[in-house]
């Protein structure tokens, strides 16, 4: 059976309140059964827990991991042996990951036919990509710290973000 890293963090956090699975089911109202069986990788874990599970809790890495599990991309938690699991590694990669993307957006020359561009300037831009996927891992993950670290509001930050870009105009109000 394949580890769940999803399963193992819903694990780590229920074991880092101290409580059995007995307890944490009726926390989030599942069967001890069904909870033993997310966490052992058995069973994936459901959005709705997952949902329930951030607001309650206010942890987001659960819901980044579940997220990943659930499309098979996306950010997670930093668990190899380079990685050390502190706010200030967090912060300094991405200050380094920052100004490499100040540095790589100017690199890509925007044209209108996508068609026509060279080789070279392919690369600039696949390298500029690469930049940006690692700036979106790496500051969800410095926020999701901040939030745990400093008890702030994960849900409260993401539903306020998107009321900004409703009132800014970026996305329409239906959405």
């Amino acid at each position: 059976m394949k580890e769940s890293r999803v399963g193992r963090t819903l694990k780590e956090f229920r074991e880092s309140l101290g409580k059995s699975q007995e307890l944490f089911s009726r926390d989030v109202l599942l069967s001890r059964e069904s909870l033993s069986k997310q966490e052992n990788g058995q069973r994936k874990i459901q959005p709705g827990l997952t949902s329930q599970f951030t607001s309650k809790y206010n942890n987001p890495w659960l819901a980044l991991e579940a997220a990943n599990e659930y499309i098979g991309w996306g950010i997670t938690s930093l668990d190899g042996p380079a990685a050390r699991n502190d706010r200030y590694f967090l912060q300094l990669i991405l200050e380094k990951e920052l100004l490499e993307a100040i540095k790589a957006i100017p690199e890509v020359k925007l044209t209108e036919d996508s068609n026509s561009i060279q080789s070279m300037e392919l690369q600039d831009i696949r390298r500029s990509v690469k930049v940006m996927a690692r700036v979106v891992h790496y500051s969800t993950l410095y926020m999701a710290m901040l939030c745990d670290e400093y008890n702030i509001s994960w849900l409260k930050i993401w539903k306020d973000h998107n009321i900004d870009l409703k009132s800014n105009g970026y996305v329409s109000s239906e959405s």
